[in-house]
């Protein structure tokens, strides 16, 4: 009874009655909806690190910097994997569909980035590994649902 009390006085007034309080009751409960934040949290953030290479100029586009943002997709990538589970069997589907054809596109990316960066335009190399990326994305992980 104490940890209702407790949960409904979060971010509400003490005239809100308990029940106006959904985040509170919002936190995924079940397996299947803590693989989807899983998968769409990942997806985002590769999105993000897509966008953080394409903004690579001259002096940011370094083996280091392009290759942490690949090691961050590539993680990401294995968490939406290690979700893919716990997802109801349509969205396992559709997930694991879009993570096979983006893991095969990455590794090809990723390898074309990396021997590029050794050349003088690393910026280039960059860039065109980003917009690979970014195709990619939007081929195989922008159709998952989130």
């Amino acid at each position: 009874m104490a940890a209702t009390v407790a949960l409904g006085g979060c971010g509400s007034s003490s005239d809100e009655p308990s029940t106006s309080s959904p985040a509170a009751t919002k936190a995924p409960a079940t397996p299947q909806d803590q693989a989807a934040s899983t998968v769409c949290a990942a997806r985002a953030d590769i999105q993000t690190q897509v966008e953080s290479l394409t903004s690579l100029t001259a002096d940011t586009a370094t083996k280091t910097s392009v290759t942490s943002a690949l090691t961050a997709i590539t993680s990401d990538l294995q968490k939406i994997k290690d979700a893919q589970a716990d997802l109801n069997p349509d969205r396992k589907q559709q997930v694991q569909d879009a993570v096979t054809a983006f893991g095969t596109q990455l590794k090809d990316i990723a390898r074309q980035a990396v021997t590029g960066l050794a050349t003088s335009d690393a910026e280039t190399q960059a860039k065109n590994a980003a917009t690979s990326l970014k195709t990619a994305v939007t081929q195989s992980l922008e159709p998952i649902d989130c």
